[in-house]
């Protein structure tokens, strides 16, 4: 298996966006921005559905695997969390003294969130968006934070009036798909892809199931697959993730991949130019879709760094139809009026049990 594997070990070096659903832009919007504090550094169409925004949220920079990106796509029945669905994505913030911030913050905006919860080698809050996507914010954890100190930090926390620098939603931590067999799942990531760093530990939000991490030398853990013998069968929908991107240096190894997918037999969507970024598209044992991207030429390849998001750019061959598209697109935000603030879902708990 090693020998198979090492031409394409450390190729994939961990997230670089998640993709999910949205049923209104402008809640969308307001949240992420307003709320979590993120940057829009890209604002333009669903280049297989040109009639429907695709929405780009990162940090400051818009640094690779801070990305959160959203189809919008209005009148949509809600998403199913399952096999095919993916169950939550993480952001990381700097350390433990910001959690107690985020949880007032978050409150205070009427946010459902519940925490902390400390496990493994983080502690985590988890909450839901307008359209019930569920969100980890986590911290590191090396032992000094135990659940009963953790708990003590948050019943007098402090009023936060601004996000603060110590704060920050820097990249995705990992996100959650589902599988059935983790053992299949995690022969598939290194046979298939060089991803030979792997652990499972049991879930402890639910009994009998475990946690399969993937990851690379750089970014361990990137994918935590919540594993149970008999998931439930999901689809996307309103508040679901719909793909998560992985990401690559450049073409060269984007092309190794795809060789490697065509020798195994794998169907995939072949390279897609994005014009931001190149694609790769293919789904795991489970059904759930995956790309691989690569790093450049990036979100600055069409607006300076200064301006990101702040207009509707259209990659080059859509151009010519900018006319068809902005009118398109105002009659979907007539007939969606958006609604703020909005009511913002309960979370389920406990938060990475999977629902039946």
């Amino acid at each position: 298996m090693a020998k198979a594997t090492e031409p394409y070990a450390g190729l994939i070096q961990g997230l670089h966006h998640i993709t999910l659903v949205t049923s209104n832009e402008e809640v969308n919007r307001r949240f992420y921005t307003e709320v979590l504090r993120l940057r829009r550094v890209k604002l333009t169409v669903n280049q297989d559905d040109i009639h429907h925004r695709h929405l780009f949220y990162a940090d400051e920079k818009g640094t690779t695997g801070s990305a959160i990106t959203f189809f919008e796509w209005p009148h949509m029945r809600p998403g199913r969390v399952g096999l095919g669905s993916p169950h939550h994505l993480s952001y990381t913030t700097p350390k433990f003294d910001s959690l107690p911030k985020w949880h007032s913050w978050l409150r205070q905006n009427k946010v459902s969130v519940d925490g902390p919860f400390v496990r493994d080698s983080r502690t985590s809050i988890y909450l839901r968006d307008p359209d019930g996507v569920t969100v980890e914010i986590t911290a590191p954890n090396e032992g000094e934070v135990s659940q009963e100190y953790a708990q003590e930090s948050f019943r007098s926390p402090p009023r936060v009036r601004e996000i603060t620098g110590d704060m920050k939603l820097t990249t995705f931590h990992h996100a959650s798909p589902l599988t059935h067999d983790p053992e299949i799942t995690g022969k598939f990531f290194d046979k298939f892809l060089g991803l030979t760093d792997k652990f499972v530990i049991p879930n402890p939000d639910q009994k009998g199931a475990n946690i399969l991490g993937i990851g690379s030398q750089v970014r361990p853990g990137f994918l935590r697959y919540l594993a149970t013998p008999r998931p439930p069968e999901g689809y996307v929908g309103e508040g679901s993730i719909h793909h998560i991107a992985m990401a690559v240096d450049d073409d060269e190894a984007q092309q190794k991949i795809l060789k490697r997918l065509k020798e195994l037999g794998v169907e995939n969507s072949g390279i897609i130019d994005r014009f931001w970024f190149h694609s790769l598209y293919f789904h795991d044992p489970d059904g759930n879709l995956l790309e691989i991207a690569t790093r450049n030429p990036g979100y600055s390849a069409d607006e300076s760094p200064e301006t990101l998001g702040t207009r509707l750019v259209l990659p080059k061959w859509l151009e010519p139809r900018r006319s068809e598209i902005e009118s398109a697109l105002k009659l979907t935000d007539a007939d969606n009026r958006a609604k703020w603030p909005p009511n913002f879902p309960a979370l389920h708990f406990p938060p990475e049990a999977i629902a039946k």
